[in-house]
């Protein structure tokens, strides 16, 4: 083969290579902690209880391909509301905050029987990359929002206002 002819190939080769390993892992819905039904101890309630120790074993843990999030939400019936506080922590790290809405419940009906979340309001996003809030309008749909991992390994929620209210997040990653 002549000289001039192996920078294509070379380049060829190159290119099928980089295919094979640019893919988006696509997994199902992940349910890491039981529909909750009470006030959670905010663990942003204090300047000591930020720290490691006090990540949750009821926690998200991306898998290693995921450089991404999508959360989306169900309550017990049409029109509960709560407050949902999203906090994330590197592996050894302590915990920091991402984001913060109240959250309502709209009429779409789960499989699972509840009812998902189609309202996003008063949010605050405190996340390097920002957080995307998609179908937030109550327009009776699934609402979620997407976030870049950013390298973070631990995701959980901690919830407010809950009453009667029952709020499940579900987690899938990409």
């Amino acid at each position: 083969m002549k000289k001039w002819m192996l920078i294509p190939v070379a380049l060829l080769i190159a290119v099928i290579a980089a295919g094979a390993v640019l893919d988006t892992q696509r997994d199902a819905w992940n349910f890491p902690q039981d529909a909750n039904g009470t006030d959670d101890t905010l663990v942003g309630a204090g300047a000591t209880t930020m720290k490691y120790a006090n990540i949750p074993t009821a926690r998200y843990v991306p898998g290693t391909r995921h450089n991404g999030l999508e959360i989306a939400w169900t309550m017990g019936a049409n029109a509960q509301g709560c407050v949902a506080y999203l906090y994330a922590a590197r592996r050894n790290g302590d915990i920091t905050l991402v984001w913060t809405a109240t959250l309502t419940a709209g009429t779409q009906v789960s499989t699972s029987g509840r009812y998902y979340v189609d309202t996003i309001a008063s949010s605050t996003a405190t996340w390097a990359t920002g957080v995307t809030e998609t179908n937030t309008g109550g327009a009776n749909t699934m609402s979620r929002i997407l976030l870049d991992t950013l390298g973070y390994t631990y995701f959980f929620f901690q919830y407010t206002g809950l009453s009667s209210e029952t709020i499940q997040a579900q987690y899938s990653g990409f």
